[in-house]
């Protein structure tokens, strides 16, 4: 009985000290994935949200009015739009990230200022969730929702 008093607090501990480093490591690589991401965007580099994507990545957002499913389908959309501009800069606003077990999530605010290359300079503000799935140790992006603001659209 002694041994069971004992061990129920140790092990409680053990949990509590444990648990965050873990997680942190897991929440280091989601940010990691989702800043570069967002670098190669604004790089103009159309392997933006397809490099640490998984192959049936789902799309949702400003960039086309339907779901655009596949990393490779994704590729060419976000080309498309990179070749279609001048500049592109998209910015995060409060970005706030959540890591349970497999799943991550990466959510907040955007603003994105771009120039076409025809027509005018244009800024875009919204909200935007990214969801993440561990799969051999991996993370990949597992869907990508990007929504404008009202009055953005």
């Amino acid at each position: 009985m002694l041994f069971r008093g004992r061990s129920l607090p140790l092990a409680i501990a053990v949990l509590l000290l444990t648990t965050p480093a873990v997680y942190g490591d897991d929440m280091a690589e989601v940010h990691a994935l989702f800043e570069n991401d967002i670098r190669l965007l604004n790089a103009h580099n159309n392997t933006a949200f397809s490099v640490g994507a998984h192959d049936d990545v789902v799309l949702f957002g400003i960039l086309s009015p339907f779901a655009t499913k596949g990393k490779a389908a994704i590729q060419t959309l976000v080309a498309e739009y990179i070749a279609d501009h001048a500049r592109i800069n998209f910015m995060t606003v409060n970005p706030e990230f959540f890591v349970a077990g497999e799943s991550a999530v990466a959510w907040g605010h955007y603003a994105i200022s771009e120039t076409p290359k025809v027509g005018s300079h244009m800024s875009i503000h919204g909200r935007y969730t990214c969801t993440y799935t561990k799969i051999g140790g991996r993370w990949l992006l597992a869907s990508m929702h990007l929504s404008p603001l009202q009055g953005y659209q």
